[in-house]
């Protein structure tokens, strides 16, 4: 078997002007195969970011039916809540909010939205919306503003209103008295998500909970960012054990979207490299047809002198697969330099898509591969190697 392994390896050389064509070829395809799949997956990645980061954090805490009504009643305790968290090391951060539907009013038009109420030391830990707001934007509830309410963009260009520009906000107290309420634009928050922009506003803890007439303890949200986004499984499991009353929610289960998202760009990148390669192995299909082909006397002398034809057939798999290996390192080496150079300051896309557009995504994405990404073309390229010798094998044994 030693001397096939010889012979197949030193047959890639004997024609080196086409196993060098075939080289290249296989390294740009095996190079532009695994940077698409690293695109798609910086995407993915920047998608989960920003919704967790923004809208979701890794845990969440509810009474039951609260995140589908925003009933107002529905609040927890909050030195329970504190009480039970602080005896689970995995746990970070924790912003405990105030939550209730509210309806947003000028002298011009009025809007609907779920009404936030932080606290802004607490929010900054697990929210990075605070970093939404540019410069020129105001602040997230650093002026000296009374009352001041965060909104977005999409909500000020519809209530046609400017910073410190006033604002009566309405909703429903505990008793179910409407309370209105003047606030003034403190800052403007924007996201890569229209939907949320459109139905979210902040305002601070202190400022809204004198209007809803609930015990000093009550919030209606809690926050959670863990230590690693990996033990949301053990901690959800942990926290449901010791508050059997309260709904814990994973990031995932907050929105559904996510799981979705995880799922099929998994399953589109498979498919995409399958598809890929299986054209990449009918169109140098043809290379090694005419390789072994044109070598079809020499076979029929090894034949003669004692090499059997599984030998034979083995020996063309190996050479196959001598240059496959060589052509998907060098290919698989310039993806992760490129990967490693664009992952720094991400690739634009903004030629693509409007940054102003609400896709639900940022048009900088950061490419990003891991190891299961080369074990996929690894094995695919392997798969395809030994298909596509199947029919010059055949040729040479006839």
């Amino acid at each position: 078997m030693k001397i096939i392994y010889k012979m197949a390896f030193r047959n890639i050389f004997r024609r080196k002007g086409r196993s060098t064509l075939l080289i290249t070829i296989v390294t740009v395809a095996v190079f532009a195969a695994s940077f698409v799949v690293a695109l798609v997956n910086g995407w993915a990645k920047g998608v989960f970011m920003e919704y967790i980061d923004m809208q979701t954090s890794h845990l969440q805490i509810h009474t039951k039916g609260f995140s589908t009504s925003n009933d107002i009643s529905g609040f927890m305790d909050r030195r329970v809540i504190q009480a039970t968290l602080s005896g689970i090391k995995e746990v970070d951060y924790v912003s405990y909010r105030l939550k209730t539907n509210a309806l947003v009013s000028t002298a011009q038009t009025s809007s609907g939205l779920t009404l936030i109420g932080v606290d802004k030391e607490e929010e900054i830990m697990v929210s990075s919306i605070y970093k939404s707001i540019e410069s020129g934007d105001g602040s997230y509830f650093d002026n000296d503003i009374l009352r001041p309410i965060i909104i977005s963009k999409r909500t000020a260009e519809k209530l046609n209103v400017n910073l410190r520009s006033k604002i009566i906000v309405s909703f429903q107290d505990s008793s179910g008295e409407i309370q209105k309420v003047l606030f003034r634009v403190g800052g403007f928050f924007q996201t890569h998500t229209k939907s949320f922009d459109n139905m979210t506003a902040f305002v601070q803890f202190s400022d809204l909970m004198p209007y809803l007439n609930l015990p000093d303890v009550a919030v209606h949200e809690v926050a959670l960012v863990l230590n690693d986004l990996e033990e949301c499984d053990d901690v959800k499991q942990k926290i449901t054990q010791l508050l059997p009353d309260y709904e814990v929610k994973k990031w995932n289960e907050v929105l559904p979207l996510l799981q979705l998202i995880s799922a099929w760009h998994r399953l589109a990148s498979f498919l995409f490299l399958v598809l890929f390669f299986i054209a990449l192995g009918l169109s140098t299909s043809n290379f090694m047809m005419m390789s072994v082909v044109e070598r079809k006397g020499e076979f029929r002398m090894l034949n003669k002198v004692g090499m059997s034809g599984s030998r034979i057939a083995s020996m063309i798999i190996i050479e196959t697969l001598f240059t496959t290996f060589i052509a998907t390192f060098l290919g698989l080496a310039l993806s992760v330099i490129a990967v490693s150079i664009s992952s720094q300051s991400g690739i634009d896309f903004t030629f693509l898509f409007d940054n102003q557009s609400g896709y639900g995504f940022g048009t900088i994405v950061y490419p990003a591969i891991d190891i299961r990404d080369f074990v996929y073309i690894f094995v695919l390229m392997t798969a395809i190697s030994v298909i596509v010798t199947i029919s010059p094998i055949k040729k040479v044994l006839k």
